[in-house]
């Protein structure tokens, strides 16, 4: 490949900018005088975020019954930071609307993203990680650089796929792109982070959820979401054997204390959660 990632998310940044509303969301979080009337006035002018807290406020996952009518109110159900990692996922799910792909569906994509997300988040509890930005909108992200490079390169792409299919080469997707692009879709989705202005505690869980150890400034994000992209897997696959996933370094369960048995326990928590969630973030 001639092109680098850096290249290849340019590309997709001259189509479609991450929309600002994230931005101020967080930055609204850490002021103490904003609460949900404040952060309710810079989502309701945009319709996509609007629809969907409404919609999430009004799941089952928070027993209100279809009684909330109010993006404030919405915010005051869903929580603060919830509030946040839902921008962050509707912002990208809108931005990549209008980009087309034809190798994945865009439902199969956002469901595995959030089955990482939600797995994010339960490893998190699990291993009381504090502070920094939300593993819920890392996990969430953690893939999107393969929707750059679908965009993008198609038919490598679709090479890809194909020889990551057959199980008896052995070889996983990343070192598959490796192979055909000289990068893989970890590298364009941090690229993506950085063209984007995503906080750098995003890019660097982006970028390092397939090798964590692969950088000299391991974080505890970066580990839960090397570990939850796995359990989104096994989800998918209704499996409990880990050698169906991509391997977890032993290292990263060591760091956050974790069992890797125990954490078999969530998926179907994992499952029950991202089946609400899923109809928010694809219309």
């Amino acid at each position: 490949m001639t092109q680098s990632a850096e290249q290849l998310a340019s590309k997709v940044t001259q189509l479609a900018s991450f929309p600002d509303v994230a931005f101020r969301i967080n930055d609204m979080l850490s002021d103490e005088d904003s609460g949900a009337e404040e952060i309710g006035a810079v989502i309701e002018p945009d319709p996509a975020l609007s629809a969907a807290l409404l919609k999430l406020a009004n799941s089952a996952l928070f027993g209100i019954g279809g009684n909330v009518s109010s993006v404030a109110r919405a915010i005051t159900v869903v929580g603060l930071r919830e509030v946040r990692d839902l921008a962050f996922g509707i912002c990208a799910t809108t931005t990549f609307k209008g980009i087309p792909n034809d190798l994945v569906s865009v439902e199969d994509f956002w469901q595995h993203s959030l089955y990482c997300a939600i797995a994010a988040r339960q490893i998190g509890v699990a291993a009381k990680v504090d502070g920094g930005d939300s593993l819920f909108t890392a996990g969430l992200l953690h893939d999107i650089g393969h929707l750059v490079m679908f965009n993008q390169c198609p038919e490598a792409s679709k090479r890809v796929l194909l020889r990551s299919a057959d199980e008896s080469d052995g070889v996983s997707i990343y070192r598959s792109e490796r192979e055909v692009f000289g990068f893989d879709h970890a590298a364009v989705g941090a690229a993506l982070a950085r063209q984007w202005r995503l906080p750098d505690s995003l890019r660097a869980a982006i970028e390092y959820h397939h090798e964590p150890y692969a950088t000299d400034e391991v974080t505890d994000s970066i580990l839960v979401v090397h570990i939850a992209n796995s359990l989104a897997v096994l989800t998918e696959l209704d499996s409990r054997n880990y050698e169906d996933a991509p391997p977890i370094d032993p290292r990263a369960l060591s760091a956050l204390g974790l069992s890797g048995d125990a954490l078999l326990d969530s998926i179907e928590d994992i499952r029950t959660s991202a089946e609400q969630l899923i109809r928010v973030f694809v219309n």
